[in-house]
């Protein structure tokens, strides 16, 4: 497709059309693009025109995209993206004084390390605003590849070719219990006694579910799964009542540990651990924000 035909649109047709083929709904597309469904209706339909194309087809009472409208995501993701680079640059010229940084971040890393990381950044860089959005590594990944994301911070294996991803920190999970579980005594935990135990864990998609999984797997140990939820608190909150045991993030449960509220154990012939990564675009321009955002990650970690 030309990108000159492209180019010559409303760059805001485009962003409409992109939220409309990411959640196949107008109604939820419009939420993401802070439009009314009949808005994003008329500018779906003037960019059809423009084109001379239907975009999207309407399969019983769902909406899927056209060959055509599949052909035009990708051209139109990297116009959009070339229209934020083109913004960034000018905020890079004008300096740090201003500007928005957009940064996802899987739970882990989301509810207990960048907020730490935002805190630092804005104290040096007050009038930059930063927003975060805590998303499981999967969907953090699509926010760096839509470029809702500028940058990402993930414990979890990334699978885009579109994707840089560097090295941040090395994260531990550890097996965590009330203080009136049998094992909470133990001295030592060995890898037989975890048959035996109920767990607790997180849903699928989520980076810490992956790499306990993919371990217990290699060792060939099958546990018993009584309950998933969605983020780190629910789960330690399930653990507190008793419901079973989990491995979480050390940094997710170094709070509670310190209180007494929960007793970590390590489980010997078993040493989880994952590397937490940093995201971007391979094809996005690293503004000095962005630079300086990542700069501050590193001096923290």
């Amino acid at each position: 497709m030309d990108l000159a035909i492209l180019a010559s649109m409303d760059v805001r047709d485009l962003e409409v059309f992109l939220a409309v083929a990411k959640r196949l709904n107008f109604t939820r597309a419009g939420e993401d693009v802070h439009l009314s469904q009949p808005s994003v209706s008329i500018r779906v339909r003037q960019l059809e025109q423009e084109l001379g194309v239907r975009l999207f087809e309407q399969l019983g009472k769902k909406i899927a995209l056209t060959d055509a409208g599949k052909l035009l995501e990708p051209h139109a993701r990297r116009v959009v993206a070339a229209v934020d680079d083109a913004r960034r640059a000018i905020e890079e010229y004008q300096g740090l004084a201003s500007g928005v940084l957009c940064i996802g971040a899987s739970t882990t890393p989301g509810m207990y390390l960048v907020p730490r990381i935002i805190a630092e950044f804005k104290r040096k860089h007050p009038k930059v605003v930063v927003h975060l959005g805590i998303k499981n590594t999967r969907q953090v990944e699509e926010g760096i590849l839509s470029n809702d994301f500028d940058l990402g911070f993930v414990g979890g294996h990334l699978i885009g070719k579109e994707v840089e991803a560097t090295r941040w920190m090395i994260d531990e999970l550890i097996l965590i219990m009330p203080p009136d579980h049998p094992l909470a005594a133990r001295k030592q935990i060995r890898m037989r006694e975890l048959t035996k135990e109920r767990f607790v864990s997180r849903e699928r998609g989520s980076a810490t579910r992956a790499v306990v999984e993919e371990y217990l797997h290699k060792l060939q140990v099958e546990v018993e799964t009584v309950m998933e939820l969605s983020n780190p608190e629910a789960v330690k909150g399930a653990v507190r009542s008793g419901l079973g045991v989990a491995f979480m993030s050390k940094f997710a449960v170094e709070t509670e540990v310190r209180a007494g509220a929960l007793v970590a154990k390590r489980v010997k012939e078993i040493e989880i651990s994952r590397e937490m990564k940093i995201v971007y675009r391979k094809d996005k321009h690293l503004s000095k924000a962005m630079s300086a955002f990542i700069e501050t990650a590193r001096s923290l970690r």
